[in-house]
């Protein structure tokens, strides 16, 4: 018997290894960038590279379906965003407005009122005590309740409030003589009110359940946070890059060309690299900027190809849900795509994540149309967005006196065949914002 000795040697092999190519991988980062980032992506080529510059708008985009404008000649498409009229005026000086107004106020109590307006937080909330307050500005506690008195009477009613409790009330101090049993919960019963405990309550306050319930659906209705109205937060709109719409009787998809940068070469520059002249450092720098240019034009087409196809693959094989609505979305998964398209499955996944589609039935992300499955008993499968269609469907008709609990909503469900448990009904119920039965119960 021979037995081999281990040692050290120098050997040839031949192996098969994928390398990412700083090409590639710009190319796999543009991909899987949304349109936002895109954009600013663009924004920063463009700083970067003077070759780059936005084409013309009557330059047309290779390989992009046309789609038909709808606005007559000469005119320019109205865009309904550019009349939104945002809210410039802040809370704080919402209320000083008011106190200006105000021509009988002690000078001494505007000076403690324009300090508690200081301290109001976004949500309309006094954030400091009566004794703080007067310890910083030295003053008498009686002259602090009495500014506290005239900064509760501002509009919106609540502000100025310490806690959930105060703001309520100020809300219902018009209320308390015709309907004092809205007080009373809000004072005593808050968290009762919040659970819902409509029997508890009608045996406390000897009061009959519907008289609890009318209560209840006023204190709902109050504004917990009555200073959120005026917080300037910035509003981030969607723009879809593909369009999915109903054409006679079949699917087209179109590329967004408006949302999509538009970009050509400087022509000058181009002249130059072309005609080759000077060949010194300044015209090396122009090859390599012109050569760096193309290849982002080819990366921002190679994009909007793949984005382009894998909309039209997912249009053929969800048409149900495009010409019956949202309920009709068949369970599918990014595999089934990339096998249709002849794609890796990651570039799939990349091309579907935070991209949107406009379709006849709201915009979407591209994500939204591979749902996960529930088995049926006929052995297909139901997506969830169909099982949450079914829910509604059934809360919406359910006897309000009787509503369905997550029992019985799972026991509807495998009478019509599709397999669920009681905690995936309660986990969709809660993803559709609807309250327990216990909370839609109404007597």
């Amino acid at each position: 018997m021979m037995f081999m000795r281990p040692g050290y040697g120098m050997f040839q092999q031949q192996s098969a290894k994928m390398r990412l190519t700083p090409q590639l991988r710009k190319a796999i980062s543009i991909l899987q960038l949304s349109l936002p980032e895109l954009l600013e992506v663009v924004q920063q080529e463009m700083h970067e590279n003077p070759v780059l510059e936005f084409a013309s708008t009557n330059e047309r985009t290779v390989d992009t379906p046309a789609r038909p404008t709808r606005t007559r000649d000469g005119e320019t498409a109205y865009d309904p965003l550019h009349h939104a009229v945002s809210n410039e005026v802040s809370l704080e000086r919402h209320l000083k407005e008011q106190l200006f107004f105000m021509k009988k106020v002690p000078q001494a109590v505007r000076r403690i009122v324009i300090f508690m307006i200081g301290n109001v937080d976004g949500n309309g909330y006094l954030t400091s005590s009566i004794s703080e307050i007067s310890d910083v500005l030295k003053m008498e506690p009686e002259l602090v309740e009495q500014a506290l008195t005239i900064l509760q009477s501002f509009e919106p009613a609540g502000v100025g409030a310490r806690n959930l409790r105060e703001c309520l009330l100020l809300q219902v101090k018009s209320l308390a003589e015709s309907f004092p049993l809205v007080a009373i919960l809000i004072r005593n019963h808050l968290k009762d009110v919040a659970d819902y405990h409509i029997h508890k309550l009608s045996q406390h306050l000897q009061a009959s359940p519907q008289e609890i319930q009318a209560a209840v659906a006023v204190i709902k209705g109050l504004n917990p946070r009555p200073g959120a109205a005026f917080q300037t937060e910035a509003i981030h709109y969607i723009l879809p890059e593909v369009i999915i719409e109903k054409s006679g009787d079949r699917l087209v998809v179109f590329t967004h060309q408006a949302a999509l940068p538009r970009l050509s070469m400087n022509g000058y520059y181009e002249r130059l690299v072309k005609e080759g002249r000077d060949a010194n450092e300044a015209a090396r720098f122009l090859t390599g900027k012109f050569q760096s240019a193309m290849f982002f034009l080819r990366c921002l087409e190679q994009r909007r190809k793949t984005i382009f196809r894998v909309a039209q693959a997912i249009a053929e094989e969800q048409s149900e849900f495009f010409w019956k609505g949202t309920a009709n979305l068949k369970p599918m998964t990014l595999k089934h795509i990339a096998d249709k398209l002849g794609m890796h499955e990651s570039t799939v996944s990349r091309a579907t994540a935070g991209k949107y589609a406009q379709t006849p039935w709201g915009i979407f992300e591209l994500k939204h149309f591979f749902p996960s499955g529930l088995p049926k008993d006929c052995g297909e499968s139901a997506s969830s967005e169909r099982v949450k269609a079914r829910l509604k469907e059934w809360i919406r008709g359910e006897n309000p006196a009787k509503p369905y609990s997550d029992q019985k909503l799972t026991v509807l469900l495998k009478q019509e065949g599709i397999q669920i448990s009681r905690r995936t009904v309660t986990k969709y119920r809660e993803e559709l914002g609807i309250s327990s039965s216990l909370r839609r119960k109404r007597i």
